[in-house]
């Protein structure tokens, strides 16, 4: 048993979170609420919250309360919305540390739009998906509205097709057991297919979107590792088709491919190897 804070911490290895003596339900519900809310959804109302998480509108309303009285939600009585509350801000502070981390990956970001001529992402992993933390837009006059900050959680999506690939075998296969949501015509829905497509994107370092989360847009994308060879992040190139046919395709992988294995190097570098890292 590991032990934090001088008190014993049992493992919790193949157990589900409710299957253990440590689990605490209402402060599940209560942390699956505060999850709803991010940079595309700041605001929910009770009827939404509920959908969302399956809670019972009893249960979610006294959680909403506690939160209220917290501070963590604030309800407004003219929309009838719940949105945060001044108690997130000293957490919100805290997650400030990746900022540095955007600062230190940006100017690789930049050069890789410069490179392309197209939009270019940088995603980190949470526990809802992958978040975009940067981004450098196209030199193109139309530009896709891709705001940072917005969660990634399907796997249609190249960046998140690309960190689970990185995952352990097992951990695949739970998540290929997952209803998958087809979003166009050309989303891979099949779990056989998907499994193809993911242990291709592993040994070959890089996953592709071609019009599956959204038509007429691709994507390439590929990993960026640190010291240890944990993923850090994911490098993204974002491209409507008419410019990711055969040729753009490629132009496009090689230069992610290459950006990314920049980025691990610096990252792997001595100098920067205690540089706080997401």
């Amino acid at each position: 048993m590991a032990r934090a804070g001088g008190r014993p911490r049992a493992s919790l290895a193949g157990r589900s979170e409710e299957e253990s003596e440590l689990y605490v339900q209402a402060l599940a519900r209560g942390l699956t609420i505060l999850a709803l809310f991010d940079v595309e959804h700041p605001e929910w109302n009770l009827n939404d919250i509920c959908a969302r998480t399956g809670i019972s509108k009893t249960t979610a309303y006294r959680v909403l309360r506690t939160l209220e009285w917290k501070e963590f939600a604030v309800f407004d009585p003219d929309t009838e919305r719940y949105h945060l509350g001044r108690a997130m801000i000293p957490g919100a502070y805290l997650t400030l540390s990746y900022v540095s981390f955007v600062r230190s990956t940006h100017p690789f970001l930049e050069d890789l739009a410069n490179e392309t001529g197209e939009t270019v992402e940088l995603t980190v992993e949470s526990a809802q998906g992958a978040v975009v933390v940067d981004q450098v837009a196209t030199s193109h006059p139309f530009k896709p509205n891709l705001p940072t900050g917005r969660i990634l959680a399907n796997m249609a999506n190249s960046a998140v097709r690309m960190y689970v690939a990185m995952r352990p075998e097992e951990e695949r296969a739970r998540l290929l057991r997952e209803p998958q949501v087809k979003f166009t015509a050309h989303t891979t829905t099949d779990p056989n297919e998907l499994a193809t497509m993911l242990a291709k994107a592993a040994d070959e370092g890089v996953a592709y979107d071609l019009e599956e989360q959204d038509l007429r847009v691709c994507a390439v994308s590929a990993p960026v590792f640190g010291p240890g060879g944990d993923v850090l992040a994911v490098l993204t190139v974002v491209a409507p088709s008419d410019r990711f046919g055969s040729e753009g395709r490629a132009k496009n992988t090689k230069a992610v491919k290459d950006k990314a294995a920049e980025m691990t190097a610096y990252f792997r570098s001595a100098s920067v190897a205690d540089t706080r890292q997401p």
